[in-house]
């Protein structure tokens, strides 16, 4: 009878640690699930009287993203943020990223919803990348003249 009392105990034992593991993985998988991007230096273009933010984003996580959406306001405490809600990738013509990918995403005064004159020469702003689970920022300064 102990031998029994052993052999049940030790199959209780095996089955609730799988259970435990199975659980635990399902609820707390070990991969990351963040998103990880990386903005590059933002470039300046003028198109007509119009001036033009281009804007490099690299998924260097191991998932794809999808940019929700661009913000951009002048750097000042309480400027209004302008948001492009819809914004789209030059190369894909999307606003996913694949893992590893990158794109580079276009804002300007129309786009972002903005007075004409939002964006003027020699002024800095930052601009808010938003994704799912958080926010990504850089800090950029029109140039101040055009060649």
């Amino acid at each position: 009878m102990d031998s029994r009392c052993i052999a049940l105990a030790l199959s209780l034992f095996v089955v609730g640690f799988g259970l435990g593991f199975a659980v635990n993985s399902m609820f707390f998988p070990s991969r990351p699930m963040g998103t990880q991007l990386s903005v590059g230096e933002i470039e300046w273009s003028l198109e007509g009287d119009l001036l033009i933010i281009e804007i490099p984003i690299d998924n260097i996580g191991g998932y794809p993203v999808t940019i929700q959406s661009i913000s951009v306001r002048e750097n000042v405490a309480g400027s209004t943020e302008y948001t492009d809600w819809n914004p789209v990738g030059l190369s894909s013509g999307t606003r996913d990223i694949a893992s590893g990918g990158s794109d580079t995403f276009e804002w300007n005064a129309t786009r972002g919803s903005a007075p004409f004159d939002f964006l003027l020469q020699g002024k800095t702003y930052i601009v808010t990348i938003r994704v799912f689970d958080g926010d990504y920022q850089k800090t950029t300064t029109a140039p101040s003249e055009w060649p």
